[in-house]
């Protein structure tokens, strides 16, 4: 018997390597896990093939430019979801311990909620939480998702339609920021004498026979409204596609046509559009804070939500 002492085994696996593999899962690439974790290629497909190498298995399969697991790989992603989380919760519990509000956080909202929300909120935070690094991206809500799931934000602004179900990804806990109305957003309308002359109330049918702007149909707005007008018996006439909300009001007060949009995102104070409440069947859409649920407890995150409700309140009652 050898009087050195044995060396201990080096477990193959690491937390980085554990979040390589979910990320190759995710991405399909090397390239892409590398650009979603901020390393290189090279250092990325290194650390795997090190991870195979010492685990004495395949685990990834090469082809070309793809990459994918082999059935091994697949076998450590539930273990990988599982230690991540676990990580993630226990460094939300280290902060909500210390309660400090600091360090970089990151926001992705849709962006009919950025200038009227998350504007006014993080503007507030700078004043509450001064050691808060706030920064905000504009995202449809697919992609929001995407990133908070993937770690590259910390909350997300999205928002859910009436008829155009959200299914949020399992991990992942949502908070209500509010609920309001859609719509109609049409071109001033003037008497002889060149006075304004406001509408009190319309119904999606008094606008059957008008020119349309409507985000496409993949976008929750624009399936939402389509879903309204066929309801109310006619196809929307469409004129102008754009899934940028803002933009329908500029369209709306060129006379390209008429548009349904959320009241926060009808800009106050524009001469040539007026908001009409719509009358008949209600459309309505939620906006909601979507943060990781391992992560619901950071005094970060409540920072923020607590931000956001507050601004909310604010806009609604403005």
């Amino acid at each position: 018997m050898s009087g050195a002492a044995a060396r201990p085994r080096r477990d193959p696996l690491t937390i980085d390597r554990l979040r390589m593999l979910r990320e190759l899962d995710r991405a399909g690439t090397i390239a892409g896990a590398a650009r979603h974790l901020g390393l290189t290629s090279s250092a990325v497909s290194q650390q795997l093939s090190a991870l195979e190498r010492e685990a004495g298995i395949a685990l990834v399969d090469r082809a070309g430019r793809e990459a994918t697991l082999t059935s091994a790989g697949h076998a450590l992603l539930p273990h990988a979801d599982a230690v991540l989380a676990t990580l993630e919760a226990a460094s939300a519990d280290l902060d909500r311990i210390r309660g400090i509000v600091a360090g970089p956080f990151r926001v992705a909202t849709v962006p009919s909620a950025a200038g009227a929300l998350v504007s006014p909120a993080v503007t507030l935070l700078r004043t509450t939480h001064p050691d808060l690094d706030v920064t905000v991206i504009d995202e449809e809500p697919h992609r929001s998702l995407v990133h908070l799931d993937r770690g590259l934000v910390d909350l997300a602004v999205v928002d859910a339609y009436d008829a155009v179900p959200l299914t949020l990804p399992p991990g992942l806990a949502s908070v209500t920021l509010l609920s309001e109305p859609l719509v109609a957003v049409l071109p001033t309308r003037r008497s002889r004498s060149g006075a304004r002359s406001a509408r009190r109330s319309v119904t999606l049918a008094d606008l059957a026979d008008e020119a349309w702007i409507v985000a496409p149909a993949e976008v929750a707005c624009g399936a939402a409204v389509r879903a309204a007008c066929r309801a109310a018996g006619f196809e929307p006439r469409v004129r102008w596609q754009t899934d940028d909300l803002l933009l329908h009001l500029d369209h709306v007060a060129a006379g390209h046509g008429v548009a349904v949009l959320p009241r926060l995102a009808v800009r106050p104070g524009l001469a040539a559009v007026e908001a009409v409440p719509l009358l008949g069947p209600g459309l309505s859409r939620r906006l909601l804070a979507v943060t990781r649920a391992t992560a619901v407890d950071r005094p970060a995150v409540a920072a923020v939500r607590h931000q956001l409700l507050a601004a909310c309140e604010e806009a609604m009652s403005g």
